[in-house]
């Protein structure tokens, strides 16, 4: 199956100073002084774009990191909303936590989508259940994922039923096998596709494809989404990668790619920009693996940081960023 969308390059577009200040680090009076300017800059059109499940865009929030450096501490979370849905891809510690903190509500969650069906991306799914399971007109929630995660799921709908709970998780496995991706969702003008290859395959990994009325967005996890068909002439693809020097540091030489290797393969891919997840909090080293990930000549790269907004128009081909 040919990728999906339109394979126009997006015209990346930073809101104000915002990034500016996040990347020179908050808590610097340089850092307050740009967030600030940023933050009045963009008030009237955040009031604008104030409905995250207004059907005038394909939006995605970072509800969660991925690891860095190899310290154990991923979170991964990205809420994916369009055509009035939201899609939940991976459901890491915290992942309700940040979405209540900014007000993001589960009343129009349609589905978690796992990359892979280790217990770190699905630490919180328990919680996104009992969380939803009063707003949701459904008591059951479609959770996909490659096969390993028929286990994880099951389990999960045993200890929560020998507590009494009211809802249940529905666990489907759409199998993707490289070259060949999967439809899981399609309605409204929104198309949601599993994809993986022959490396994540083996690893048990899968990568989401969202196509929303010509716009195009591919989460990646941790795997080698780019390296896919699937994911070919992306507007905006979301992948982990470390830094080179930190990797050597921690003897995580076959880790995931580095943020060079990444954006080499994504520009080649045709994709407009690069959201890095899985960033060091350190501002000064994050800036850092943004700055490796240009040197491959993509159009835009971005450090994909907790609280972080994607906003892809329908009425255009910008990619506006900010955080909420």
């Amino acid at each position: 199956m040919k990728a999906i969308g339109t394979s126009s390059i997006a015209i990346v577009t930073l809101s104000g100073l915002i990034w500016t200040g996040w990347m020179i680090g908050s808590q610097t009076p340089q850092g307050e002084e740009a967030l600030a300017k940023a933050y009045a800059m963009y008030t009237a059109d955040a009031e604008a774009e104030s409905d995250l499940f207004a059907p005038n865009a394909l939006r995605a929030l970072v509800c969660g990191v991925g690891e860095t450096a190899g310290r154990g501490d991923a979170k991964p979370c990205l809420a994916v909303a369009a055509a009035g849905r939201l899609f939940l891809v991976d459901a890491g510690s915290g992942a309700v936590s940040a979405l209540q903190s900014r007000s993001v509500g589960l009343e129009n969650l349609a589905a978690v989508l796992l990359t892979g069906s280790d217990p770190v991306r699905s630490a919180d799914l328990d919680e996104v259940l009992v969380g939803s399971a009063g707003l949701r007109s459904s008591t059951t929630l479609p959770v996909y994922g490659p096969p390993g995660s028929y286990e994880l799921v099951n389990g999960l709908n045993l200890a929560m039923n020998s507590q009494g709970a009211p809802a249940r998780l529905e666990s489907w496995a759409p199998a993707p096998e490289p070259g060949a991706p999967v439809i899981v969702f399609e309605a409204d003008g929104l198309t949601i596709v599993a994809f993986t290859t022959t490396e994540d395959a083996h690893n048990g990994r899968v990568g989401y494809r969202f196509d929303y009325r010509g716009r195009s967005l591919v989460v990646a996890g941790d795997g080698r989404a780019e390296w896919a068909e699937a994911a070919g002439n992306a507007e905006v693809v979301l992948h982990g990668a470390r830094s080179e020097a930190l990797a050597q540091l921690h003897q995580q030489q076959e880790a995931q790619p580095t943020p060079f290797e990444v954006a080499s393969t994504a520009r080649d891919s045709g994709a407009g920009m690069l959201v890095l997840t899985g960033v060091d909090p350190n501002p000064m080293i994050a800036d850092q693996q943004v700055r490796q990930a240009k040197q491959s000549g993509i159009g835009g790269v971005v450090a994909g940081q907790l609280g972080m907004l994607l906003e892809m128009p329908l009425t255009s081909q910008a990619v506006n960023v900010r955080p909420i």
